[in-house]
């Protein structure tokens, strides 16, 4: 592949998450606009015609912050782990089912007692499982080649640097910590959209931060890292202003989620103009 090609598929990737971002986005007002209400969050619209859209769009973004690889070691182990993560707070939806639907899903989403319906246990078990698979998969099939490219047994285990090495390491232990608690959690249904999302969020925050520390004595484009400090600052604010408010404000979710997504999505576009003619 040509360096041309290679840049354009990477701002291509880049944009490409934007692009599924304002998709969600437009699919939501749709759904809005047909109702007089909101969804307790955004992820409660699975619950409604906006379903394929948050499902597809979110294990695209996934897919796409593992591919690219980040602008350090730190950062790419970071939107590793936040794809990672996305898929299962895609597939494994919120326990909070709402009720402000355009179309009322049958059957409901949740039993009289509160618990998620057949049905949905029925979606999470069966995609799940194929989730773990294809990770489990992927890095098999990862080793295999690299064994045969190098015709080293150990050819994963010596790859790249050390932070490349971990990371591969990290991907394989989050595979079987999710394997366990999904065979083993009585409560995992319910509880692990929340967890899943929280923790992808906070990579992704983390992801930002090193970005503008990486940069802070840069004389180069000086206004990029301060940005990028500023949306770090506010994803972090907006978390620890938003959360407690979960269980008292019905709308607390979505003011956050919203928030936080509006927020990496102004870092990706910032970063990409930073990077448009770099292949990180």
């Amino acid at each position: 592949m040509s360096d041309h090609a290679a840049i354009k598929t990477y701002r291509l990737l880049r944009l490409g998450i934007v692009g599924v971002v304002g998709l969600l986005t437009v699919s939501v007002a749709f759904e809005r606009s047909k109702v007089a209400c909101w969804q307790p969050s955004i992820s409660a619209y699975y619950y409604t015609p906006v379903r394929v859209i948050f499902v597809g769009g979110l294990m695209t973004i996934g897919l796409c912050l593992i591919v690219i690889r980040g602008s350090t070691t730190v950062e790419d182990a970071c939107l590793n782990v936040a794809g990672m993560l996305a898929p299962v707070v895609a597939v494994v939806p919120i326990a909070d089912a709402g009720g402000c639907w355009s179309v009322q899903p049958r059957p409901i989403p949740t039993n009289p007692d509160g618990t998620l319906a057949a049905w949905v246990v029925a979606n999470i078990d069966n995609n799940m499982k194929a989730l773990l698979l294809a990770g489990i998969a992927g890095i098999v099939t990862t080793s295999i080649i690299a064994t045969i490219a190098t015709r080293n047994a150990l050819a994963v285990a010596q790859a790249g640097v050390l932070g490349t090495r971990l990371s591969l390491l990290g991907a394989f232990a989050l595979l079987v910590a999710g394997a366990i608690a999904f065979h083993s959690w009585a409560d995992f249904d319910t509880q692990v959209h929340f967890i899943a999302a929280i923790i992808m969020f906070a990579f992704l925050a983390i992801a930002v931060a090193t970005n503008a520390w990486g940069g802070r004595r840069s004389p180069v484009k000086v206004w990029y890292f301060r940005l990028y400090a500023a949306i770090a600052v506010l994803m972090v604010v907006a978390a620890a202003t938003m959360l407690p408010f979960e269980y008292r404000w019905r709308h607390a979710d979505l003011v956050l989620e919203g928030t936080e997504i509006s927020l990496f999505a102004a870092f990706w576009l910032a970063q990409t103009a930073h990077h448009w003619n770099e292949i990180n």
